[in-house]
């Protein structure tokens, strides 16, 4: 079993356990969607559309559809959902990547971000604990002692940006990787400071060529 696999098993089970069965799989080009736009022109408009694709864990699916459901049955709205980043995935080094699409500006995209990531490793962080303390179910590498050591030493958070909302920090980003640097805002440099091992914004094509394509399960 993969580390990615576990996972999806582990959350599974939390939402068996409350009888909220969701579709949590998806893959990585349906979860970039920009469904505002996409109800405004009629047409679906995809944040990432490489040719290579990959299988990840919708985060909205859970907060929204489960999570919220099983924390706070009272509600009836859907944006008193917690917050979360588009997809989540474990390679096989057993490193967790968080994903976050934006078809906009990167310095208008900051007060979103920064309450996805936060929020998101927060109810994540609370299913694998209670599914560790009320029904025995770990996951086998993670940190129970010290989740915030955990976070540091292993998940990455990856904002993604439509290249052409951001022509002149696409252009920064692929110099920065040729010269073997990150290109950052400060709130994504914060979220590494703070909270995550390492934090990155990529373009759609830097994002397949980087990331996509490079994946093992």
């Amino acid at each position: 079993m993969t580390n990615y696999d576990q996972m999806k098993n582990l959350i599974e089970a939390f939402g068996d356990k409350y009888n909220q069965h969701i579709c949590m799989e998806s893959s990585l080009s349906i979860v970039s969607e920009d469904k505002d736009n996409s109800k405004n022109t009629g047409e679906v408009q995809l944040v990432y559309n490489g040719k290579a694709d990959m299988s990840i864990i919708d985060m909205d699916e859970i907060a929204h559809k489960m999570y919220r459901v099983i924390r706070n049955p009272d509600s009836k709205k859907d944006d008193e959902s917690l917050a979360s980043a588009d997809a989540f995935v474990i390679n096989s080094e057993d490193i967790w990547y968080f994903i976050e699409f934006k078809n906009q500006k990167i310095s208008k995209a900051k007060d979103s971000v920064t309450k996805k990531a936060y929020q998101n490793w927060f109810w994540l962080v609370d299913i694998l604990y209670e599914m560790s303390e009320k029904n025995n179910m770990k996951y086998d590498t993670f940190n129970y002692d010290n989740p915030i050591s955990f976070a540091r030493e292993k998940v990455v958070f990856i904002l993604v940006v439509s290249e052409d909302k951001n022509i002149v920090d696409a252009d920064k980003m692929r110099k920065c990787i040729l010269a073997g640097e990150k290109f950052q805002y400060d709130y994504i440099k914060k979220l590494e400071q703070y909270i995550f091992k390492e934090a990155y914004i990529y373009t759609p094509q830097l994002l397949e060529t980087y990331f996509v394509k490079k994946f093992k399960y």
